[in-house]
């Protein structure tokens, strides 16, 4: 067949490419940063993220006057409820000292309905954005509700295997998109510099374009395989950690699922984006025939949502909204000025119309000669 034949020529011409082995030293590198990171900054040290809550509800109380905060004071019931929120984050302190997590987690349901009523209390919408939005607080209280529920007494450790790769996996979104892009963004320029490169394949321009697609396709899921091979030291040093513990995630409301299926929601959405990046890249170089140019149109798409969040609203159905999956999974275009209820499942149907129309193009009009190749 011929694209067999193409694949056995490209898989020998890549084993040869440094780009390859320098897109897997990265990946390596950053996997073993992460760990370094969490050591580094005490990350999932809950100690200090609750102090942080402390010295943020301190610093809402201090935009209100000093009064009674007591049932029959004369305190504002916004007042009361900061109140009595500052206590129970005192009291979550107290048992992550005592590391007592059942008391933990009860406290911490107790405060997620505290913060639930507040939401409708009069003038909470000029404190709003030093606190948590209403759909965290959502997934917080469905959290642990359902470990208390469960009766956990546990807390998950980010060093074991499993929560090393959710807490990965739930910060890679923002960074895969632009990994792809360098990985792509020179794909198919060798053979414009090279025409012969192409007339000496006895295959149509699509076919061969299919076998570069699937050799890098490959080389992409090796990246993503590499990741689960680098964290392997956890599981041995540290044990697997849970994988049914639950992780909140928006899916038109605040919904728990298991923290082993974030991250294969996470590996599937990454594959599709990564074809996503790569036929633009192909589409791209065609039309530019430069490497910089692409990365250049890659970059504005990708950034122009982050520097102006309210094209977000404008055009919801854009793809590139969805090339950072993490915030799509936590709801961030939901808490926009302009709030905006756009879904993970939604983005996965859009990116793959848009992957249906790329390679319609493609077909159409590369293999016909309608676009100069050469």
């Amino acid at each position: 067949m011929p694209v067999l034949r193409a694949l056995k020529v490209g898989l020998a011409i890549e084993r040869a490419n440094r780009k390859n082995l320098v897109a897997l030293v990265a990946v390596a590198i950053i996997v073993f940063g992460f760990m370094f990171y969490l050591k580094a900054q005490a990350v999932g040290n809950q100690i200090v993220e609750k102090k942080g809550d402390y010295y943020s509800i301190q610093a809402v109380l201090s935009k209100f006057q000093v009064k009674d905060a007591s049932e029959s004071g004369d305190g504002s019931d916004l007042y009361k409820s900061l109140t009595k929120q500052k206590s129970k984050i005192a009291l979550q302190i107290a048992t992550l000292t005592m590391d007592r997590q059942s008391m933990y987690y009860e406290a911490s349901l107790q405060l997620a309905k505290l913060r639930q009523e507040a939401f409708e209390l009069e003038g909470y919408e000029n404190i709003a954005e030093l606190l948590p939005s209403k759909l965290q607080n959502s997934m917080d209280y469905l959290y642990f509700k359902w470990m208390i529920d469960e009766g956990k007494d546990t807390r998950s450790d980010l060093f074991q295997y499993i929560p090393f790769l959710l807490f990965l996996f739930s910060h890679v979104g923002a960074g895969w998109y632009i990994f792809i892009s360098f990985h792509t963004s020179s794909i198919l320029l060798d053979d414009f510099e090279h025409p012969s490169l192409i007339q000496g394949f006895p295959v149509r321009f699509d076919t061969y374009i299919l076998s570069k697609c699937l050799i890098s396709l490959l080389s992409i899921v090796t990246s993503i395989l590499l990741i689960f091979i680098c964290a392997s030291p956890l599981w041995i040093l540290n044990g697997l950690g849970n994988p049914l513990e639950p992780v909140g995630i928006y899916l038109g409301n605040a919904t728990l699922i298991s923290t082993l299926q974030y991250i294969a929601i996470s590996v599937g959405y990454m594959f599709v984006i990564s074809i996503f990046v790569m036929l633009l890249s192909i589409i791209l170089n065609v039309l530019l025939k430069n490497m910089y140019l692409t990365l250049f149109v890659h970059f504005i798409v990708f950034f122009l949502p982050m520097i102006f969040p309210s094209l977000i609203s404008l055009f919801p159905y854009n793809p590139f909204n969805f090339m950072n999956f993490n915030d799509i999974l936590r709801g961030v275009p939901v808490d926009l000025a302009e709030p905006v209820a756009i879904t993970m499942n939604l983005g996965l149907i859009i990116l793959c119309l848009s992957i249906i129309l790329m390679l319609f193009v493609i077909k159409t009009f590369f293999s016909t000669g309608k676009i100069n190749r050469a």
